[in-house]
C-alpha cells in the first residue's frame, strides 16, 4: 500500500513532513506487549485509528485494508471494522464484523476513523472514500447493529457529497463522528462541496428514521482566519461545547484549536479560536490530533510540526476570565532518541500524567510511546516505548486508551509477522 519510508502523503501541504533522521538506541520497556498481529487475509491490516472499549472489555477499531484489495478498482476489501476478545489461554482472538464493499452502492471504504458506541451497542463510524475506491468519491457514516453469529448489519446513515475530501492523508482521521454527552451525534469533514467553501466543516446528524439520518452543518469553515481544513476528532467538555483543530488556516496560516458552543436560546452555534498556531521556534504548527478537556476547562494537544527543534509540541490551552485563552507549550519534541511528530491527541490516567503516540523516535525512527508528567507547573517528557518497526510494531499513528488499572492500548500500523500492524499493551 506505501513504503515504510514514505509514510505520510496527501494534499495538504502544511502535513508534509521533511524531517532530520537521527540514528540512536531504542528505549526498550519490560511493560510493553503485543496482544495481536493484524493480516490482511484475516481481520484486515493497518490499523490507523484508536481502539474503543466494550462494557466487557473487548477491543474494537478499524483496519485500513483486507485482504482482496486492489489499488486500481476497491470494489471489496476496502478495510474492516473488527473486535479483539481477551481469551482462557491468556491470548487475543480477533473477529471481522464489517468488511467494507468499497465505492459501488456509496458505502466508501478505508477507514482510519475509530468506531463508537450507542446506549444499545450499536457501533457507528465513518468510512473515507480513499484514492483505493472507484467512483462514488464521498464515503459515509455507518451504523453496525450487533449479530450473535458472523458479520454485524451495516445501515449507511449518511453519505458525503461529491469529494468530500475523505481521502485519507495516511494515517490521519479526516472524516469522523463522535457522541456528545447527550448522546447526539457530530462529524467533521475536510473539505469538499458539504460546505460551500470547501474548507471542511463541523455537522450533525439527526435520526429522521431507522435508517436514514438528516445532516445539518453547524459551522463551515472559510480557509481564513477562522481555520482550514478541520483534520482531528472532535471532543467534548463537561457542558457539550465542541473543541477540535484545523491544520491549516489561522493568523499565521499554520492551523488553530477551535471551540463551538450553541447559541442557547436561539439556533445556530458560536465559533471561537482557542488558538492560532504561530510556527517557529517558540509554537508549534499543523495539529492534526484531537484535544482533550480536563475537569478544570483546560485543553491539551499536539502539534505535528513546529517547535524548537521542528519535530512538534505538547500546548495546553488556559480559559481567561475575560474569555480570551492563553497558550504555554508544554513540551518541545527533540525527535532522534526522543520521540518526534506526535501524531495522537493526549490520554490522562489517574494521576494526571498525559500519554501519547508519535511517528518518529529510536534509532528505527519507526514512533515512540511517551509520557508528560507534571510537577509544580513544569511539564516533563520521557519515552515509554520506541518502536522497530519489527515485530513489535511501528508507526503508531492512532493513540492510546486506558482501563481503570492503568493499563494502556493501542495499535501500531506496520510491523508484525506480515507487516500488517499490531495491537499492544503498556502495563504499571
Amino acid at each position: 500500500m506505501r513504503s515504510k519510508d514514505t509514510w505520510l502523503a496527501g494534499r495538504v501541504a502544511q502535513a508534509i513532513f521533511v524531517f532530520t533522521l537521527i540514528c540512536v538506541s531504542p528505549v526498550w520497556s519490560q511493560t510493553y506487549q503485543v496482544i495481536f498481529n493484524f493480516d490482511s487475509a484475516s481481520v484486515g491490516s493497518h490499523p490507523y485509528a484508536p481502539l474503543t472499549f466494550d462494557s466487557r472489555g473487548n477491543l474494537y477499531g478499524t483496519a485500513f485494508v483486507w485482504q482482496n484489495h486492489d489499488p486500481n478498482n476497491c470494489t471489496s476489501g476496502c478495510g474492516t471494522v473488527f473486535r479483539l476478545s481477551p481469551n482462557e489461554s491468556g491470548g487475543w482472538n480477533g473477529t471481522v464484523l464489517h468488511v467494507f464493499a468499497g465505492s459501488d452502492d456509496g458505502e466508501g471504504g478505508s477507514p482510519n476513523a475509530p468506531v463508537v458506541f450507542d446506549r444499545q451497542g450499536n457501533l457507528y463510524g465513518s468510512s473515507n472514500c480513499s484514492f483505493e475506491c472507484a467512483g462514488f468519491s464521498g464515503g459515509s457514516v455507518f451504523k453496525l447493529t450487533p449479530v450473535p453469529q458472523g458479520p454485524w448489519t451495516e445501515s449507511i446513515l449518511y453519505r458525503y457529497g461529491f469529494f468530500a475530501i475523505c481521502q485519507p492523508l495516511v494515517g490521519f482521521a479526516n472524516c469522523s463522528v463522535a457522541f456528545d454527552g447527550n448522546r447526539q451525534l457530530f462529524g467533521s469533514t475536510v473539505g469538499g462541496d458539504s460546505c460551500p467553501n470547501g474548507e471542511g466543516g463541523v455537522f450533525q446528524l439527526r435520526p429522521a428514521s431507522v435508517s436514514y439520518w438528516l445532516q445539518s452543518n453547524i459551522y463551515c469553515f472559510t480557509g481564513g482566519s477562522d481555520g482550514q481544513l478541520p483534520q482531528g476528532l472532535l471532543a467534548f467538555d463537561a457542558g457539550n461545547n465542541i473543541y477540535g483543530t484545523t491544520v491549516a488556516g489561522g493568523s499565521a496560516g499554520l492551523g488553530t484549536t477551535y471551540l463551538l458552543k450553541p447559541n442557547h436560546g436561539s439556533p445556530g452555534w458560536t465559533k471561537t479560536v482557542l488558538h492560532s498556531f504561530q510556527g517557529g521556534p517558540r509554537d508549534g504548527s499543523s495539529p492534526i490530533a484531537a484535544v482533550v478537556v480536563d475537569a478544570s476547562g483546560n485543553v491539551y494537544g499536539t502539534t505535528t510540526q513546529g517547535g524548537a527543534f521542528g519535530q512538534g509540541t505538547a500546548y495546553m490551552l488556559t480559559p481567561n476570565p475575560d474569555g480570551t485563552w492563553t497558550e504555554a507549550v508544554l513540551y518541545f519534541f527533540h525527535g532522534g532518541n526522543d520521540a518526534g511528530f506526535p501524531s495522537s491527541s493526549l490520554t490522562f490516567d489517574a494521576f494526571g500524567n498525559l500519554y501519547g503516540t508519535a511517528v518518529e523516535g529510536g534509532s528505527h525512527r519507526q514512533g515512540a510511546v511517551f509520557k508528560l508528567t507534571s510537577s509544580g507547573g513544569h511539564w516533563t517528557e520521557s519515552v515509554v516505548y520506541n518502536f522497530t518497526g519489527g515485530q513489535d510494531g511501528g508507526l503508531p499513528y492512532g493513540g492510546l486508551i486506558i482501563d481503570s488499572s492503568g493499563t494502556l492500548y493501542g495499535t501500531a500500523s506496520i510491523g508484525g509477522p506480515t507487516d500488517d500492524g499490531v495491537a499492544f499493551t503498556i502495563r504499571p
